[in-house]
């Protein structure tokens, strides 16, 4: 196949991606972009296939669109069992998303030390002659296409841990900016007051606690893969710029709302850089606290977002006092799939 035939990472076409990949969606996120786009969908249209309910607290980032649909196959004790689906699809010219066993990963940071499932990557072609596969990867070379070449040894079987692909649901929706937020206005309003109310809480649990190696990586999952995105893809299913990068013009209550959407999803991608760079640093719990006191713009700018949609029209919900255990159960649930740290692991 020729390099037109498959997806590719195409940084100034994206949706965000200014200054690193992760500025706007995360990993999981480019490889689905990159599938859309493949699939022959423009910047708004890939938006509003990514969207849905402005959730915090319910929503999967990896799973959950209005537009499209991912398929998940994993397999954490045995990779290698999913590897002749891999290269059935590829071979049949279907894109697979790969989240690697990084235990696994040759030259991985956390090669042969932890079974962490905290990255994706998008294979893209099979070559049954020489055994390479090519991926897609935002952490690889921008000059070589984001691409790398993985020979299918035997060892690297293993990493094939969860696996995925990605479906077109429907038609691309363009209907008009108005019609398309007075649809969610109602349920996004309801769904964001409670989600930022249990977001606040687990903060604050996680403030009080204090950060350690796993849930401050879990907590940058969840607030650079999850928070951000929603929050980016919901100000961009409004309306996104123009090629020149002029801002759109619209109506003033929407204008509000899509700029208190996207000032929001900044403070997120603060906070999870600054953790991030925090897991580097010869002390990490000690700079964790620090790092946390970002969690304040975050939640300030997640208010402004709320009076926003009400002064459009929304209404928040009524309290939801199981909320928060929703979130902290969520939270358990990156920690122990992401971060899992088996006892043969450890070093």
């Amino acid at each position: 196949m020729t390099e037109a035939m498959v997806p590719r990472f195409d940084q100034l076409g994206a949706l965000g991606w200014r200054d690193r990949a992760l500025d706007g969606l995360n990993c999981v996120l480019r490889c689905v972009e990159a599938v859309l786009r493949f699939r022959g969908l423009d910047s708004l249209a890939v938006a509003r296939a990514l969207n849905g309910p402005l959730d915090p607290v319910g929503r999967d980032l990896a799973k959950d669109f209005d537009g499209c649909r991912v398929d998940y196959r994993m397999e954490f004790d045995d990779g290698s069992r999913n590897v002749p689906f891999v290269l059935e699809r590829l071979t049949a010219g279907e894109p697979v998303m790969v989240l690697p066993d990084r235990f696994h990963l040759p030259g991985d940071v956390y090669e042969g030390r932890y079974h962490f499932h905290d990255h994706a990557v998008l294979a893209v072609r099979w070559s049954a002659d020489d055994s390479v596969m090519t991926v897609l990867d935002t952490d690889a070379d921008l000059d070589d296409g984001f691409r790398r070449h993985w020979t299918l040894t035997p060892e690297l079987r293993a990493l094939f841990t969860w696996v995925g692909t990605v479906t077109v649901t429907g038609a691309p929706d363009d209907s008009d900016v108005e019609r398309y937020f007075a649809e969610r206005l109602a349920r996004d309003t309801a769904l964001l007051s409670v989600g930022a109310h249990a977001l606040g809480e687990l903060l604050d649990q996680l403030t009080e606690s204090g950060l350690g190696l796993v849930t401050a990586r879990a907590l940058h999952v969840l607030v650079l893969g999850d928070i951000q995105p929603q929050l980016f893809i919901y100000g961009n299913a409004l309306a996104v710029p123009s090629p020149s990068g002029e801002e759109p013009v619209l109506p003033p209550e929407i204008a509000a709302v899509r700029t208190a959407a996207l000032d929001a999803r900044v403070r997120a991608k603060r906070l999870g850089i600054a953790l991030i760079a925090a897991h580097e640093q010869p002390d990490p719990l000690a700079v964790y606290p620090r790092v946390m006191e970002l969690s304040r713009p975050l939640r300030t700018s997640l208010n402004r977002l709320r009076e926003a949609l009400v002064a459009a029209g929304g209404q928040e919900s009524p309290p939801d006092p199981g909320a928060s255990a929703r979130l902290r159960t969520r939270f358990a649930h990156i920690e122990n799939t992401c971060f899992p740290l088996r006892q043969e692991s450890m070093t």
